[in-house]
């Protein structure tokens, strides 16, 4: 009899452990269908209900989802389960009720609902959470915590807008002084390449010119600032940034070493050196690095190639963008007939293709400033004209 007992209690536990596993299937089920409506940004729920929000303020669009959705509570197409008891909210983007016949929410269960949406946003999602504690403190005036979060992002909004203004003017106003570079930004993070021997008082003194105009953000900034060849670095750093500074310089500094010119060689030597010091793991840094290194070491072995009796084959030579020039001594070519030239200059353009093509174009040029040939290289040979 006992054992009997025990065995229909089991029965009666295991049936309600079932059925509430079967709600919350429903439940979920449910919340997938809602999640797929179009027009819907997002669904939260709790044991009160749902709370839907809409992507959107467009009122013919909220009475079409609300529609579909009251269709979606008396679809009985999913088997054992019911929608028809589900307690749903409906709210546009701007967190405002959508009027609709699904079954009702209180007013404090709405509250909660979207308060777990809110809370569940990133907070880098600065305008959605100002919106949804406004609405909650709309809802609930008397909440302390609301109303202290409201204020907290709207202080983050101004911060963002000012910071926002005063980085855009930087930029702006940037490439009208010439006594800076180049000029990188990431939020209260300043990285800057002068032309002077005192970049931070160069870096310093065009920030103070733009605060003349466009008040600063009310959050300090850290200044990187470097000279031309960026072999002197000077930093003005508040001590709450120095444990992002690290990371923050070589991103600032990758995205000024990328902008160089690949045919500045020795620019991205220095550039790519730099960086592999702040992150001597980083195989990007490595392959660039000894890339560049190839490049000039293949430069200057073609430079200083000397003829058969000993002489140097160039006497001076430059660049222009991406050209080389390069000025044969005039004792290389003195008493050679045309067919003999014409050899020396094949050979050169070999040469210069072994050499590692350093730029796609040499000029060859004699020392009056004629002309000679032009050698251009593609990716596989180069070639003499």
């Amino acid at each position: 009899m006992k054992a009997r007992i025990i065995l229909i209690a089991l029965c009666i536990f295991f049936v309600s452990v079932l059925q509430v596993f079967a709600q919350e299937d429903c439940s979920s089920i449910f919340k997938a269908k809602l999640e797929n409506v179009a027009g819907i940004k997002a669904v939260t729920k709790n044991q009160s209900g749902f709370l839907a929000i809409l992507d959107s303020t467009n009122k013919s669009d909220a009475i079409k989802i609300a529609s579909l959705v009251k269709k979606m509570r008396n679809d009985g197409s999913v088997s054992k389960c019911d929608f028809s008891g589900i307690a749903i909210a409906l709210m546009n983007s701007d967190f405002d009720l959508v009027k609709s016949s699904t079954s009702s929410l209180k007013k404090s269960e709405i509250t909660k609902l979207l308060y777990k949406y809110v809370y569940d946003l990133s907070p880098i999602e600065v305008d959605e959470n100002l919106k949804g504690y406004e609405k909650l403190s709309e809802l609930s005036p008397n909440n302390s915590y609301y109303a202290a979060r409201k204020e907290h992002y709207i202080k983050r909004g101004e911060l963002i807008n000012a910071r926002k203004e005063f980085i855009s003017r930087c930029l702006k106003d940037v490439r009208k002084d010439k006594s800076i570079l180049d000029l990188k930004v990431k939020k209260d993070f300043y990285l800057f390449v002068t032309d002077t021997d005192t970049p931070l008082k160069t870096a310093q003194s065009f920030l103070d010119n733009i605060s003349k105009s466009v008040p600063r953000p009310d959050k300090k900034i850290c200044i990187i600032a470097y000279s031309k060849d960026l072999d002197v670095k000077e930093t003005s750093c508040p001590e709450e940034y120095k444990e992002n500074l690290g990371s923050t310089e070589e991103e600032l500094l990758m995205r000024h070493v990328q902008s160089i010119p690949s045919y500045k060689i020795q620019k991205n030597i220095t550039g790519y050196s730099i960086l592999k010091k702040i992150n001597p793991s980083s195989t990007l840094y490595t392959t660039k690095l000894d890339s560049y290194k190839k490049r000039l070491h293949g430069l200057n072995k073609f430079l200083g190639i000397s003829s058969a009796s000993g002489e140097k084959v160039f006497s001076k030579s430059s660049t222009k963008g991406a050209t080389l020039f390069a000025t044969v001594n005039r004792d290389v070519l003195k008493g050679k007939s045309e067919s003999a030239n014409r050899k020396l200059f094949q050979a050169l353009t070999a040469y210069y293709s072994h050499s590692g093509k350093p730029y796609r174009k040499c000029v060859l040029k004699n020392s009056g400033g004629t002309t000679l040939g032009t050698i251009s290289c593609g990716k596989e040979s180069c070639n003499f004209r």
